[in-house]
């Protein structure tokens, strides 16, 4: 018996029919609907974002100067109203971390702070909130006597005490917990991290404009969201290093990278070891330069501790890739290279000094491309010996990539011992003085006289070079390895 849809002469495959209803819209149509959803986001997150504008912000030193004026010689503890319009005093708002040549902020005085805050009390306007909350964000953790402390105060209650409908400043008033003076920081970061929410959402996540991620309360929410995750860090190593150079933040780049490099010179991170290198130096520079590894003004003691084992750390890092490739590509002494590799550790600054073609060599090995631009010196000479200047305790050694050449030692506080700048050499021939005196003497397996300056050759004899080198650095540089 035929079946209805025989009857009819109907098709229409049930598959089929699937694939027709996905497509019933046409993909144009669908194109046009993504595009136009995506303005009203932006149309969104604009009028969410206008809330925290000041339009005002070219009459900020204007403001600050006349209120300045208005307490100068008074005592009064609040500003007429006939002084400061409602647009003045919003302004206001926005004006106590502001300061000019002779004049510091007001944020910087418990006094003119407590007449601005008793002055908008009493004309308050909930639009003040977002200049204050701005510049408590931007001022975090700020040591003004208790200034701070006075703002967070103010502002705390004005938010507990808030009734209105304004979203973000509803968000606000729901997440206070992130903006106690005490932890507030710690505990996004925190939270964040619980929550497995990206770090660079972090304004997002608590109602406040994108470009606040600069500000230095975000700092500590890094580190903080880094803690909580430093044993995956390998995952989110990327986004962390996203979330530093859009921070912005030199001290925040110090206090998180100083504990990233600890963390990555144990054994189990070693992968990590590249990536973190590599953000370090771009983001702080090399740790041979004690300005830019200086410890930062809010720095606590266990920071500054972190600061500089850090900085040996990557120091050590560097100095063992360059004596790699040093040796590898400049000579290929596998023995010179293996020996100095067991002092990296204790190597405290490096150079490089050669001819524009070693410079070229050592820059095309990707192990060290970066780094060849700050630890190397160009001399005259198109010579393609070259040397490499080692610190270690109070002494300049100085190694050859020519096997012919000896090993050189000099007090660092010698006059005539070699500089790091190439700029006074014609070539690392100069570095030579075969005048100065054997470092050691030995007769057979015995080793005597030994001097404080002076030169050893790479040659064995019943003793390994290795082992004489090592006994004169032991003796006079105090370094035992």
């Amino acid at each position: 018996m035929q079946t209805a849809n025989e009857i009819l002469d109907f098709n229409f495959p049930y598959v089929a029919l699937q694939n027709y209803a996905k497509n019933i819209v046409p993909k144009q149509i669908h194109n046009l609907f993504e595009l136009e959803i995506d303005k009203l986001n932006q149309l969104t997150r604009k009028i969410g974002v206008s809330q925290f504008e000041n339009k005002s912000q070219n009459l900020i030193p204007q403001i600050f100067r006349k209120f300045k004026t208005l307490i100068s010689d008074s005592n009064t503890t609040i500003i007429s109203i006939n002084n400061f319009n409602r647009k003045e005093l919003r302004t206001l708002s926005y004006s106590l971390y502001f300061s000019e040549k002779g004049s510091k902020s007001i944020l910087n005085s418990p006094r003119e702070l407590l007449i601005v805050l008793n002055t908008l009390d009493k004309f308050w306007r909930d639009s003040f909130l977002i200049g204050l909350i701005e510049c408590y964000l931007r001022n975090w953790p700020f040591k003004s006597d208790g200034a701070l402390e006075m703002l967070s105060d103010f502002v705390f209650k004005k938010l507990k005490n808030y009734t209105g409908s304004r979203r973000i400043l509803s968000s606000l008033k729901s997440n206070l917990r992130f903006f106690d003076i005490k932890n507030g920081d710690l505990i996004l970061g925190n939270e964040m991290a619980l929550n497995k929410i990206n770090i660079n959402n972090a304004t997002k996540y608590i109602s406040l404009p994108e470009s606040w991620f600069s500000y230095p309360y975000f700092s500590k929410v890094i580190v903080s969201y880094y803690e909580k995750n430093k044993n995956q860090v390998n995952f989110i190593l990327e986004d962390l290093e996203k979330a530093l150079i859009a921070h912005n933040n030199s001290s925040s780049n110090k206090r998180l990278l100083s504990k990233l490099i600890i963390q990555a010179n144990a054994n189990e991170y070693i992968e990590v070891q590249g990536s973190v290198k590599a953000m370090a130096f771009h983001l702080i520079g090399d740790p041979e330069s004690a300005i830019k590894w200086n410890a930062f003004d809010s720095a606590s003691e266990s920071e500054i501790s972190e600061l500089i084992k850090a900085r040996t750390i990557l120091n050590e890092w560097i100095t063992r890739q360059f004596i790699n490739v040093f040796f590898e590509k400049c000579i290929n002494d596998n023995r010179r290279r293996k020996f100095w590799l067991k002092y990296a550790n204790k190597i405290s600054a490096f150079k490089v000094i050669g001819a524009r073609r070693t410079r070229a060599i050592l820059k095309s090995d990707h192990r060290i491309e970066q780094y060849v631009d700050a630890r190397f010196s160009t001399v005259y000479s198109n010579k393609e010996t070259a040397a490499i200047l080692l610190i270690m305790g109070n002494y300049k050694l100085i190694e050859f990539s020519d096997p012919g050449y000896a090993f050189y030692a000099y007090k660092k506080n010698n006059p005539a011992a070699p500089s790091f700048d190439a700029i006074s050499h014609r070539s690392v021939d100069d570095f030579r003085n075969s005048s100065l005196p054997l470092l050691v003497y030995r007769s057979g397996h015995y080793m005597h006289s030994y001097s404080d300056e002076g030169r050893l050759s790479h040659a064995d004899g019943d003793l390994g070079w290795e082992n004489v080198f090592d006994s004169w650095i032991k003796t006079k540089i105090g370094i035992n390895v």
